[in-house]
């Protein structure tokens, strides 16, 4: 590692905050429509109002985000959506900084600082969800700080490790398979035993923690029963069918891990090898190609390429072609998969590039938030450039109002548009907020549903999109009318059965 001091270092970090942020800039202005964060604000705000996480409002994803995303709206986060975007600007801005630090771990300052940029700016991109907050990038802070902490000396720092990284698997528990490089830093260290021991019981007191604050809140069983089940069944589901491509993957990518493990006679190299194939791993989970998955085998991926792209002698060439490798290799990870599942389970593959906005998109993308700093385009117009149909909510939320809504009111919503609870102050007639693909992985949730809609237990049901079931059966199954004047067709019970009064 080339000698630098710390001043010189201190600007190195300041520098690459700023450049994140200047890069991030115009997702600070994107107004509230992704889908995701509809279901984390939604349930986290119906949290606050006394329901019970996976009990009263079901969505499959462990407490870490619902829990981050009550204390966003302690500060304001329903009616100002810059503070998510706040939030998920840091996150990447903290995220890009520990890139450095750990890779200045593993290589000499060039190829760190490298790394980091080429990090900070694929996980800032647009086309590759770096503009929204999932919880990819939630848990990823906390996964580097674990990795960083790993290559500490004593005991304290190792405990640290193992807590920080429980933090981020209750984000997202793909980070448990991360977690292979904490480990294979703390192997490679002195004191091995007492290191190990000491990252384990922090990684098991935070596990405690988090057990002791869902069972007080009335969600453990609840988890156990439903998201559990529900969640080996997505991944089932994800995989095609059966766990087949998983293994096969898992094992492909143990071995290359293996053999460069081996070949490697570099400390650096070892932690690499055992790295980048474990964050493969854990993005690749399941194969849906659903962009954000990538982000968490970004640093790897950056500092892998990175190392490798520092010996072109010239600087700008070796930016671009690290940053070209890393997209490509981002790329990859969503697509591969897919295709191998798809291969092994004798069906045919989705189109590849499933972006919100695709390549081509990006220019529109940063046009459109010029258009609105100038003046040339209104915050409305600005607004409605972004995929979601967030005006459409708007439009119907307006409907229900002059209907008479209130704050006891309850919807059914027949599709995806998590957004009209949070936004409408209304809660769910049923614990599920959509019927979307994770909807479909709770064997009982359907029949939950149809039992709502045929016993008038909401009153509205806003009828987006059928999905995977014709509701229209239900819907006739008990006298409903069509309110009209909104951009979904939207309905009112006229009867309500008796097993809805104790709602």
């Amino acid at each position: 590692m080339i000698g630098v001091n710390r001043s010189s270092l201190w600007r190195l970090r300041i520098a690459l905050a700023l450049g994140v942020m200047v890069l991030r800039i115009p997702s600070l202005s994107e107004p509230a429509w992704y889908s995701d964060d509809g279901f984390f604000m939604s349930v986290a705000w119906l949290s606050s109002r006394g329901l019970r996480l996976y009990a009263d409002v079901y969505d499959n994803s462990p407490p870490g985000i619902y829990w981050l995303y009550r204390l966003m709206l302690l500060l304001g986060a329903r009616d100002h959506h810059v503070v998510v975007q706040a939030f998920a600007s840091a996150a990447v801005v903290i995220a890009t900084v520990l890139t450095f630090e750990v890779a200045r771990r593993l290589t000499a300052l060039w190829p760190a600082l490298l790394s980091a940029s080429v990090a900070g700016v694929v996980l800032s991109m647009p086309v590759l969800d770096g503009d929204l907050f999932n919880v990819e990038i939630a848990g990823l802070p906390f996964f580097m700080v674990a990795l960083l902490l790993a290559f500490g000396r004593g005991w304290a720092s190792a405990a640290a490790a193992g807590a920080l990284l429980g933090i981020a698997i209750t984000f997202r528990p793909s980070f448990l398979v991360d977690g292979l490089a904490v480990l294979a830093v703390l192997l490679m260290s002195s004191r091995v035993t007492l290191r190990v021991a000491s990252a384990a019981a922090g990684l098991g007191a935070v596990g405690f923690l988090v057990v002791i604050g869902m069972w007080a809140g009335g969600s453990l069983q609840a988890y156990f029963d439903s998201v559990a089940p529900a969640e080996h069944a997505y991944l089932v589901w994800a995989n095609g069918g059966n766990l087949t491509p998983l293994f096969v993957r898992l094992a492909c990518l143990a071995l290359v891990g293996a053999f460069f493990h081996y070949r490697s006679g570099t400390t650096s190299g070892r932690v690499l090898a055992v790295w980048i194939p474990a964050a493969l791993a854990g993005a690749s989970l399941t194969p849906r190609e659903l962009t954000h998955y990538v982000h968490e085998a970004v640093p790897a991926l950056a500092v892998g390429v990175s190392v490798l792209a520092a010996r072109i002698s010239w600087k700008p060439v070796a930016a671009a072609a690290s940053l070209a490798a890393v997209v490509l290799a981002a790329e990859a990870v969503l697509i591969l998969p897919a295709q191998e599942t798809a291969r092994i389970q004798g069906y045919v593959a989705p189109p590849p590039f499933l972006h919100n906005y695709g390549y081509a998109g990006m220019v529109a993308y940063y046009g459109n938030w010029l258009d609105m700093v100038s003046g040339a385009k209104s915050v409305a117009a600005y607004d409605a450039w972004f995929p979601g149909q967030a005006s459409s909510d708007g439009a119907e939320l307006a409907r229900l109002r002059q209907m008479g809504t209130s704050s006891s009111t309850r919807i059914i919503v027949i599709g995806d548009r998590p957004w009209l609870y949070v936004k409408g102050d209304v809660l769910p007639a049923t614990p599920f907020l959509a019927t979307n693909s994770s909807f479909w992985r709770v064997a009982w949730a359907p029949g939950v549903v149809s039992h709502a809609l045929a016993a008038g237990c909401a009153d509205f049901v806003v009828y987006v999109d059928a999905g995977n079931q014709d509701w229209s059966a239900a819907l006739n199954a008990s006298a409903y009318e069509e309110i009209g004047g909104t951009p979904w067709p939207t309905y009112r019970p006229l009867i309500r059965s008796s097993s809805c009064a104790d709602r």
